[in-house]
């Protein structure tokens, strides 16, 4: 299976792996990695501005701009267990067959940035430091885990002339998943099982029989 990394379309160089493996994990960034580094920008923007809404705007872009991910969810994959676990395990598998993710689009990023500027308006540009934070931790990180140039996957109209088509866009390689919600949720944090490597270290916590 062959991994392109970041931009480029060429498989990574030798030592190009990010100290995430080191802690067991071969995935996505998870949604408590972006939440960590949300609630980071959002203490620096309290301390800097005292502007509560700003703040907040901030958490929306860089957290809750992954509302997309349950929007497809429900209207495209037709999915209809709405528990939490479920929901979170069933994009960290890669099951989905479409990936739409309207939100995460340079094109509506080049709307809103046209927006805010024409219009002076403070929050959207809020939104807009906290969604290019999340954007930029997606396109360093995530570029590890698929098939093709995740600089690429990222526009909208690039998903679109593949039909969205998850495999095709992704690939169908499955990283290792940890069994608990917060496990899962905190991927990039857990730490490997002494004498193992990091990879078997991974597989033993999908174990059904851990």
């Amino acid at each position: 299976m062959r991994v392109y990394h970041g931009w480029s379309d060429q498989p990574p160089a030798a030592g190009t792996a990010t100290s995430r493996r080191a802690f067991g994990y071969d995935g996505e960034v998870s949604p408590g990695g972006h939440l960590l580094t949300t609630a980071a920008a959002c203490a620096t923007s309290a301390a800097l501005t005292g502007s509560f809404p700003f703040t907040a705007a901030i958490a929306v872009g860089g957290f809750l701009i992954d509302v997309d991910h349950a929007l497809d969810y429900v209207l495209v994959e037709r999915q209809r267990d709405l528990r939490p676990a479920a929901f979170l395990r069933y994009y960290m598998e890669r099951r989905p067959r479409r990936t739409v993710l309207l939100l995460h689009s340079y094109e509506l990023f080049a709307i809103l940035i046209a927006l805010a500027w024409w219009l002076q308006a403070p929050l959207l540009w809020g939104y807009l430091l906290g969604g290019f934070l999340h954007l930029g931790l997606d396109l360093r990180f995530n570029g590890e885990a698929t098939p093709r140039s995740i600089g690429a996957f990222y526009s909208f109209a690039y998903r679109l002339a593949h039909r969205f088509d998850a495999r095709v866009l992704l690939g169908d390689a499955v990283p290792s998943v940890p069994r608990t919600f917060w496990a899962a949720f905190f991927a990039e944090f857990r730490l490997p099982v002494a004498g193992r490597s990091p990879r078997a270290a991974g597989r033993a916590s999908s174990d059904p029989g851990e």
